[in-house]
């Protein structure tokens, strides 16, 4: 077989998610797939230089633009350079001079030899100076808008600078374990019989962080359901429920259904659970899910939370994670970055207090509405919760200090807990940033 030009394949790819407006994480999944024989170190190598060009990619075109003398350069030239210059400032694994070699390379098979001067000639120059390189911009230093910036700020306080410094490293992957199929030290055992190494979680037993494996989908814990993929912060709600009250619950918005099992989990296997998205694709997806798991106890069902359906209505348990803005997840998938605006935000923040208005009315009396999002931002978040509260004198926020314990109880901040909300930060809690509020309707 002939050897895949790897270097090609990230061109092409950035060109993908550059030009085309593909997300990141879609084509490079998309990739993998279609060259599932490359060796591990090429897969390796083409996810963290597309997903490492696309996440400093603020930083980058300001090089580019400060050796270029601010001059345009055509798009498939300005993704050579990025993923060069990318290289040449974060990756050890190429000398530089080789760096360059392959971009001059790339830049003749696209037929464009009358540029390959210009690349050799910025990229040296950049190669030998680039001890000096320094940014006196944060937005410039981290590869996020000013915009972006004042809401990060805002949301995370003395822990700023350090999601800034998260959401740029490298961190392993995370798996919470199905505790109804295997136990924990059972998962870690078999994990590192495979050659993988594993930590535990310091916020949730049940969640393993895992590296140095290959194809994530071949790994046999996971291909027979003992564990699934979710982050860390989203298996919080796992703290926050009270298990044995669960007779009937519905997911909302719950695809690819990794909130249904936390739930399904946890709760009584006589428990009917509703694990509901808008779309068949989506809930194809977690029927296929909920087969590899194992779940007798969810029943996937294709509903709009924006319209009331009577089939959910005297729920005890009513999750909805909501669609919004991705702040707390750019370190996985940059994109986010780039495309947010005031407007968009707005327009999420409008659609969350659609869909709670709905779910709400599947609440029973004694019940519980679980609120959640994965961003960083009050107006999604916080504001969301004061309105919802104001308009619905039915609910009162659960003091969640009566829900959290020992180390955890001292980790959170105890005045939003009684309000009813808990946040993860990035910086301070080494996860995706994510918010959890817990609403129960009174008896009266």
């Amino acid at each position: 077989m002939e050897k895949t030009n790897i270097r090609a394949l990230i061109l092409e790819a950035l060109m993908l998610i550059d030009v085309e407006g593909e997300y990141s994480h879609k084509v490079i999944d998309m990739a993998l797939e279609k060259y599932s024989y490359l060796s591990k170190a090429d897969r390796g190598f083409f996810s963290r230089v597309v997903h490492g060009v696309v996440e400093y990619r603020l930083q980058l075109d300001y090089i580019i633009k400060k050796y270029n003398n601010g001059k345009r350069v055509k798009p498939v030239i300005r993704e050579i350079l990025r993923m060069a210059i990318y290289q040449m400032l974060y990756m050890d694994r190429v000398p530089d001079r080789a760096i360059i070699n392959e971009a001059v390379n790339l830049v003749k098979q696209r037929r464009l030899n009358a540029l390959t001067g210009f690349v050799n000639g910025i990229l040296r120059k950049i190669s030998a100076e680039k001890e000096s390189i320094s940014f006196d911009d944060i937005g410039i230093k981290y590869s996020v808008p000013e915009f972006l910036l004042d809401i990060i700020k805002e949301n995370t306080g003395e822990y700023f600078d350090k999601t800034l410094e998260y959401f740029l490293s490298n961190r392993p992957l995370s798996v919470r374990v199905n505790t109804s199929k295997s136990d924990v030290t059972d998962v870690i055992k078999e994990l590192k019989d495979c050659n993988i190494k594993v930590e535990n979680s310091k916020l949730n037993d049940s969640v393993l962080y895992i590296s140095g494996f290959d194809k994530v989908d071949e790994i046999p814990a996971i291909k027979s359901g003992k564990c699934y993929i979710t982050d860390v912060s989203s298996s919080m709600i796992s703290k926050l429920i009270i298990p044995e009250n669960i007779k009937k619950a519905v997911d909302v918005c719950a695809a690819p259904g990794g909130k249904s099992f936390l739930l399904a989990d946890k709760a009584e296997s006589e428990a009917v659970i509703y694990s509901c998205d808008v779309s068949e694709n989506k809930v194809n997806l977690i029927i296929e899910n909920v087969k590899v798991q194992g779940f007798k106890n969810i029943t996937p069902v294709v509903a709009d939370a924006r319209v009331f359906d009577k089939r959910f209505a005297e729920s005890d348990l009513v999750l909805a994670d909501l669609p919004c803005s991705g702040i707390g997840i750019i370190g996985k998938k940059p994109d986010i970055k780039y495309r947010l605006d005031s407007e968009g935000t707005e327009l999420l923040s409008a659609l969350q207090k659609e869909i709670l208005d709905n779910v709400s009315k599947y609440v029973k009396k004694g019940g519980e509405l679980i609120f959640s999002t994965c961003t960083l931002n009050r107006a999604e978040n916080e504001e969301n919760v004061s309105n919802f509260l104001k308009n619905h004198s039915d609910f009162k926020p659960v003091d969640l200090t009566d829900r959290l314990t020992g180390k955890l109880l001292e980790h959170f901040d105890t005045e939003e807990l009684k309000k009813g909300y808990l946040k993860l930060i990035p910086g301070r809690d080494d996860c995706d940033g994510f918010f959890i509020a817990v609403f129960r309707r009174d008896n009266d």
